[in-house]
C-alpha cells in the first residue's frame, strides 16, 4: 500500500502485504495500517503457519510463532540491528483451522519506528 493509500485505514491481518507499518500495536486481527514515514509501533513482514496439533497455549503458541517467524524476516540491512520480532499468533477458538502467525517488527528499544525496516 502507498503511503498515500494507507492513511490510518483498517484491514484485516490477512490483508497485510509487507511492508505495511501498523499503529497502534494490534490486539486482535484488525490492523490500522499508517505511512511509515510516521512513528509506527510495527512494520508486518510475513507469515507462518504454526505446525497443526493440538491448540498448545497462549503462552506456548506465541513463542512458536517467534520461533517461526525470526528466519523468514527479511529486514533492511542498515535497520537489522534496531529491530526485533514478534508473532501475532491465531486466537484460540480459530484453532486449529486458523493456524497463521502474522510476524512483525518492532523496535528493540520499544520506541516507536520510524521508515520501513522490511525489504
Amino acid at each position: 500500500m502507498s503511503d498515500e493509500a494507507a492513511v490510518h485505514e483498517l484491514y484485516h491481518a490477512s490483508e497485510l502485504r509487507p511492508g505495511d507499518c501498523i499503529e497502534p500495536m494490534p490486539t486482535d486481527f484488525m490492523i490500522t495500517v499508517v505511512p511509515c514515514t510516521v512513528p509506527h509501533a510495527a512494520e508486518f513482514a510475513t507469515t507462518y503457519v504454526v505446525p497443526d496439533g493440538p491448540w498448545p497455549g497462549a503462552v506456548a503458541l506465541i513463542q512458536l510463532g517467534q520461533e517461526g517467524c525470526e528466519p523468514r524476516m527479511r529486514y533492511v540491512p542498515s535497520r537489522r540491528e534496531e529491530v526485533d520480532v514478534v508473532a501475532l499468533p491465531p486466537a484460540e477458538e480459530d484453532w486449529p483451522r486458523y493456524r497463521t502467525a502474522y510476524c512483525l517488527a518492532i523496535a528493540l528499544d520499544g520506541q516507536k519506528l520510524v521508515g520501513r525496516v522490511i525489504l
